[in-house]
């Protein structure tokens, strides 16, 4: 039996205490993760869960097997981090977590590269929303996260690539379009008329999400939500058929600007933006692979 999520799903029990609340946690179903741990249960003939106990406890047994898979894990990297240094990156393997909104419009400007110049590492990627792109990256489950700060893990340490700028993106036809034309960079555009107007935001998990939060709070706007979506591309779509207005970072405003019918308006710049980066793990027993060194260093060069 593959153990291959067994220390984030155990991990998560210990954590909520609660197998519905880590199921919701890890983005899978209860159903699902009661048996997975009820298959390794019976495939080690141990119980690595206290039923009985609330909350929900692990087991001694749970706890030697987690500190055995992450013993495991270590030597696994180590193995694999000398390995590749002997190749000089000939062979490899470099897995990355990506934000799904920085997966168009930053990762893909870099990896071409990479892949270029490396075409014996073999690129894994894993896309997730920005605070389960720290979990993976603290617990190893991926070498580098290009996410969005602020970053909550301690554990964790980052590289800037760029800032970008937060627009309001205005559907065609609407009422305040030639306000939003006339100051659509100076600042002065009257965001306090937006009250109670419709909006399409991101899921509330989602960094973009809570910084929109921050915009309408500090203007006093409230808004009328018609939809949440995890993609912000599909949000621009729905504004641009005159359904609602959203948020947006400039990377995705930049790349739309030509076929997008309504109006762009910048918010301060010094208050509201975006700084992508690059995260990952490393500590004295824990040190990048040269494959990730390397895309790191590309990454910030192509950034800057």
């Amino acid at each position: 039996m593959s153990y291959k999520h067994a220390i984030s799903y155990l991990e998560a029990v210990q954590r909520y205490g609660n197998i519905s609340h880590a199921a919701k946690h890890l983005y899978i179903s209860q159903p699902y993760l009661s048996r997975y741990i009820k298959n390794i249960e019976d495939d080690l003939g141990v119980t690595l869960i206290n039923r009985d106990s609330n909350p929900l406890e692990l087991t001694y047994s749970a706890e030697r097997f987690l500190e055995y898979l992450h013993e495991i894990e270590e030597i696994d990297t180590q193995m694999r981090e000398e390995l590749q240094t002997i190749s000089n990156l000939k062979k490899g393997r470099l897995r990355i977590g990506v934000n799904p909104i920085l997966a168009t419009h930053t990762l893909y400007n870099i990896l071409p590269k990479f892949i270029q110049n490396y075409p014996g590492v073999e690129i894994e990627l894993v896309e997730e929303v920005a605070h389960r792109i720290e979990q993976i990256v603290a617990d190893q489950q991926v070498d580098i996260g290009v996410t969005i700060l602020p970053l909550y893990n301690e554990d964790l340490s980052y590289d800037i690539l760029y800032t970008e700028n937060i627009y309001l993106a205005l559907p065609p036809g609407h009422s305040l379009l030639d306000e939003a034309r006339t100051h659509a960079d100076d600042g002065a555009f009257p965001f306090h008329l937006l009250n109670n107007e419709k909006f399409i935001l991101l899921k509330p998990e989602m960094t973009l999400r809570r910084l929109s939060n921050q915009i309408l709070q500090d203007y006093n706007v409230s808004p009328n939500i018609m939809l949440e979506t995890m993609s912000v591309e599909n949000a621009l779509r729905l504004v641009n058929e005159g359904i609602a207005m959203t948020f947006v970072p400039k990377s995705v405003k930049d790349m739309t600007a030509d076929h997008f019918n309504g109006t762009f308006v910048q918010l301060n710049p010094n208050h509201y933006y975006n700084q992508v980066v690059l995260a990952y793990k490393e500590n004295d027993k824990t040190c990048l692979s040269k494959a990730a060194q390397t895309f790191i260093q590309m990454a910030k060069s192509e950034g800057n």
